[in-house]
């Protein structure tokens, strides 16, 4: 089976067709070795479609990774609303805003046309080039920040936006309301020009920062609708704890029911328990993860990284997956384990009866 075959299969009900797990990531794949051998480095990366389209395809060319990711980082649609960005020329380090631009939605500059606004010509420019390359063969996987998680950190000072939540919830719902539109036409820009798949980053909306009662008043509803906006297939990806070491206390069930087709997770939340809660709220749900990007895959051995890759799949992912983005200085040699454990102890699939 081609990469695009395998993982759409497992995102449109079908695994029990697949000859392996896949080896991917529903996140970020950029790293310091791809953008010197593809001569794409950040920040050009970040503006240049040659150059994005270059870089999204780097693991999969250097490492064998199933799948193509883009854009490469999370002050993206921060800068749609209006907020000015340091890129920091000349360097490798991850773009920020320059000051927090909004303490009241009047704040923020809604685009009339988001395909023209920002940066988002440059990753739709990327996505056709890329398209061009893979299309039928490596999925596409664009992903968006989604609001709690944009407007929580690049839009809004955090420390007032987090303290908003309970002093002043209405805010907190305002901003949800006049913006999630805009973050799922940013998404179906994205489909339109070609991406297969559609991740949801909603990383700040983990235990470490809220509690389950702020999932289901601030993100969950919006999270909902946002994603009924767009067209699958779709992932969800949360980091960060998302279910307590009890079982009990989780937002895994919750992730489930916003309605994309997987979710993904981090080395936080365990996969034997995320497993389980899934089948209990859908039996046979599609979930990812969650591999340590920093400490398996970066600093790990490569026996450490065959070890997390078989625990991960005896503990029943269905799609093997670094927990958030590759560390930017991981060798090449550390994807390409994980890669090769995934095929490895991923063929056949557990559920095949081959196994």
């Amino acid at each position: 089976m081609t990469p695009y075959d395998r993982l759409i299969a497992i995102l449109s009900g079908r695994k029990e067709e697949i000859d392996r797990l896949p080896a991917m990531s529903s996140v970020g794949t950029s790293t310091l070795e791809a953008m010197k051998t593809f001569d794409a480095y950040w920040p050009d990366a970040h503006r240049d479609p040659e150059k994005m389209a270059r870089l999204a395809a780097g693991l999969h060319k250097l490492a064998g990774l199933d799948n193509v990711t883009l854009p490469f980082e999370l002050t993206f649609e921060a800068e749609i609303f209006g907020a000015q960005l340091e890129f920091f020329e000349g360097q490798v380090k991850w773009p920020s805003i320059k000051r927090f631009i909004a303490r009241d939605v009047s704040d923020l500059k809604f685009p009339e046309d988001i395909s023209s606004t920002g940066r988002v010509p440059v990753v739709a420019t990327a996505i056709k080039i890329l398209r061009k390359e893979f299309e039928g063969r490596v999925p596409i996987i664009a992903y968006i920040n989604c609001p709690f998680t944009s407007i929580g950190s690049y839009i809004v000072e955090s420390i007032e936006f987090l303290k908003s939540l309970r002093s002043n919830p209405d805010m907190i719902h305002e901003f949800y309301k006049q913006t999630y539109p805009h973050y799922a036409k940013i998404a179906n820009a994205f489909k339109e020009a070609g991406a297969d798949i559609i991740t949801y980053r909603e990383e700040a909306a983990s235990f470490d920062n809220i509690s389950p009662i702020h999932f289901d008043q601030f993100v969950k509803p919006y999270l909902t609708k946002m994603i009924s906006l767009t067209k699958p297939p779709r992932i969800l990806h949360i980091c960060g704890q998302c279910v307590r070491p009890d079982g009990k206390t989780e937002i895994v069930g919750k992730m489930i029911e916003c309605g994309a087709e997987a979710i993904t997770v981090d080395e936080r939340t365990p996969m034997k328990l995320a497993r389980e809660i899934a089948d209990r709220v859908k039996l046979g749900y599609p979930i990812g993860g969650n591999i340590s990007p920093y400490t398996v895959i970066h600093q790990g051995s490569i026996e450490r990284i065959r070890g997390a890759v078989k625990r991960v799949i005896d503990e029943g992912t269905d799609m093997v997956a670094p927990g958030c983005d590759f560390w930017l200085e991981t060798p090449t040699e550390k994807v390409k384990a994980f890669v090769q454990a995934v095929a490895e102890f991923g063929t056949p699939p557990p559920w095949d009866k081959r196994k």
